[in-house]
């Protein structure tokens, strides 16, 4: 009896601490997965949130590798690119003036992004994680864009930020009375367009030919229209130009009737313009933004001769401008270059940009080849079908990243810091749809 008791004791310890590891990874797995959703929620809201969703999935994700003793990275297929990335980043630090500048960047700007493209292809593998996913992205939407129109027409600030709205002036000269452009929790226009686009095109794919149920569909245009409307007055014309050209190419995929109708839209939409107010027609047809950015890129093309193949250092291109700038802030203000390809070019050199180059051309493509998959199940009446779904889903979310980079060859799109996590979760996400659907690419 005392042999057979020896014997069992340590069978039941390893039975216990088996139970009690599972029961660990459990916790955090939940703990990854909530601190997505949130993270996904706040991004409008507060980067403080955000940061800290970031670090919590982080170290419990790290916990859970070393708990199971699995330290692969799933495989998707922009591994290869994002490594490399890395690699040029780093190299960089050769030309680095500030040295602790740069160590500090190459964590905060560069790393972190690529470990939350993982934590979230990892972790997202599941139609009911995705479904809740969409649920938090919505809901932040509904806010931000109630937010928005309070902002614009009745309180001129935001409810969460208060953020005033854009350029507004309102004196007794009717002359002087105007509502200017809403930003909701974002500091500008352009930062809440930009966000826009990565919510606006799923969303708007999904209408057309995701969704064919009669209620949720309604319940979508309900969203949805308010919503363009919003965008239009934004007043961003480098986030219009993003959209127009990625819903131009989405149309065209989808089919001709739809893109004849697009085209038709747009002349209209051209002839409007000839009878808006004076004001307006100026705020849209102004060109004295885009000089300001020329000015920007000029700076930055000199920038980039001093050090054009491995670039002048990650995150240094903010300190350099202030050396290089031709105006009364000269040594005295830094600033980015209003394009997100200069300055990577900037900081990471022609190397940098052509593997950035790569890595979207990949990403782009990887989404359109996902969109374009034939059916995998049969239609079933009533229900909406998963493959019609996904492909109208991902086909959104491509053509949001899309517009999200031709807006951002005019704007600081990747440097502002809730919109370059938008940016690298949605990547994360897209690259995540197979494995929801338990589909290769």
């Amino acid at each position: 009896m005392a042999l057979f008791s020896l014997k069992k004791r340590p069978i039941n310890g390893i039975i216990l601490t088996v139970k009690n590891s599972r029961n660990i990874i459990d916790i955090l797995n939940k703990t990854i997965e909530w601190s997505l959703y949130i993270l996904v929620f706040s991004i409008p809201f507060s980067k403080t949130v955000i940061e800290g969703c970031i670090l919590i999935a982080f170290i419990a994700w790290v916990i859970k590798k070393i708990l199971l003793k699995d330290f692969r990275l799933k495989k998707t297929p922009l591994n290869v690119l994002l490594f490399a990335f890395l690699a040029i980043n780093i190299i960089s630090f050769v030309n680095a003036d500030f040295k602790l500048l740069f160590m500090r960047a190459i964590i905060t700007k560069c790393l972190k992004f690529i470990i939350l493209y993982f934590i979230v292809v990892e972790t997202v593998d599941s139609k009911t994680k995705f479904k809740n996913l969409l649920i938090m992205a919505s809901l932040s939407a509904v806010i931000v864009m109630i937010d928005s129109f309070l902002q614009h027409y009745f309180l001129h600030q935001d409810l969460i930020r208060l953020y005033p709205s854009f350029k507004f002036r309102y004196v007794t000269y009717l002359k002087y009375n105007t509502l200017g452009f809403p930003t909701g929790p974002f500091p500008f226009p352009n930062d809440l367009s930009a966000w826009m686009l990565i919510v606006l095109m799923p969303a708007l794919c999904l209408f057309i030919r995701g969704v064919k149920r009669l209620r949720p569909r309604f319940i979508l245009g309900t969203f949805l229209f308010p919503f363009l409307f919003l965008f239009y007055l934004t007043n961003a014309r480098a986030a219009w130009l993003g959209f127009f050209a990625s819903f131009f190419l989405i149309l065209f995929i989808v089919g001709k009737k739809l893109f004849i109708v697009f085209v038709i839209l747009f002349l209209v939409a051209a002839v409007i313009l000839l009878f808006l107010p004076r004001e307006k027609t100026i705020n849209i047809l102004g060109l004295s933004s885009l000089q300001d950015r020329f000015y920007m890129w000029r700076i930055g093309w000199k920038i980039f001769t001093e050090h054009p193949i491995i670039g002048n250092g990650l995150n240094m291109g903010f300190s350099k401008f202030q050396e290089y700038r031709e105006d009364v802030y000269k040594n005295k203000k830094g600033s980015y270059f209003h394009n997100a390809f200069l300055q990577v070019a900037v900081e990471t050199g022609i190397v940098g940009l052509l593997v950035f180059l790569l890595l979207i051309g990949k990403l782009l493509g990887t989404g359109l080849r996902m969109s374009l998959s034939p059916p995998t199940e049969r239609p079933v009446p009533g229900r909406d079908s998963d493959t019609v779904f996904r492909r109208a889903f991902t086909l959104g979310l491509t053509g949001g990243l899309l517009a999200f980079l031709i807006h951002g060859f005019f704007d600081t799109n990747l440097q502002s810091l809730p919109l370059v996590i938008l940016f690298w979760f949605s990547v994360g996400l897209l690259m995540s749809v197979p494995h929801i659907y338990a589909k290769k690419i």
